[in-house]
């Protein structure tokens, strides 16, 4: 028995590789921040100590730049916006999670695992 899902006005296969492409770019930009950083959970935690929010800050660098760079690659392959545009949402908001992070941690005086 097959059941189609309910549709949103319509469905081709361009829209449909859209998402695709979207989904697949945002879920890239996720899998970069987990190999090159650990979590913000952790940034907060080392926030205060200023070589280890540095290094968190050069790590979120590279993870930014390697997944823009994918979904340039990707746009250009697909001849689509939508791998920039999925990068781009999770982009500004993981850069955004890890240097509020970093924030709290420099305002609680968080340097390591013990409560400061």
């Amino acid at each position: 028995m097959v059941v189609n899902a309910p549709s949103m006005g319509g469905s081709s296969l361009r829209t449909d590789a859209a998402a695709l492409l979207f989904l697949t770019s945002a879920m890239m930009t996720l899998d970069a921040y987990s190999t090159f950083q650990s979590s913000p959970w952790t940034a907060e935690n080392f926030g205060a100590d200023d070589e280890k929010a540095a290094s968190c800050r050069e790590y979120l660098m590279h993870a930014t730049g390697f997944s823009t760079l994918y979904a340039f690659a990707s746009a250009w392959l697909a001849r689509s916006w939508w791998p920039l545009v999925g990068a781009s949402v999770s982009n500004v908001y993981l850069v955004w999670l890890y240097l509020r992070a970093l924030d709290r941690g420099r305002a609680s005086g968080s340097k390591n695992w013990q409560k400061s």
